[in-house]
């Protein structure tokens, strides 16, 4: 999962987003082949626009997002369950 996950875990509103994934899970991540040569720039300009435009929408939407937790016993289920949650979700090869 994402460094993120453990937010949603524990009640937290949160969201991701993704992208093509290039097969950067099966064989790259955290990796010596996990280096800046690899980047798209064409796609990490369109990923900062699009960052920029969600905090920007955020920040003028009169509602906010409730902070209760969303019903439920915590921490959640991810997958099995929170704690321990692997580091990985595909096998490296």
């Amino acid at each position: 999962g994402t460094d993120g996950s453990v937010f949603g875990c524990y009640g937290t509103p949160s969201f991701g987003m993704g992208a093509v994934g290039w097969n950067y899970g099966t064989y790259t991540w955290h990796t010596n082949r996990d280096t800046y040569d690899k980047i798209v720039m064409d796609d990490l300009k369109h990923n900062a626009t699009l960052a920029a435009m969600m905090v920007y929408l955020a920040s003028e939407d009169p509602d906010f997002i409730k902070r209760d937790k969303s019903p439920g016993t915590w921490p959640a289920n991810w997958p099995q369950n929170c704690v321990g949650a692997p580091r990985k979700t595909k096998p490296r090869y």
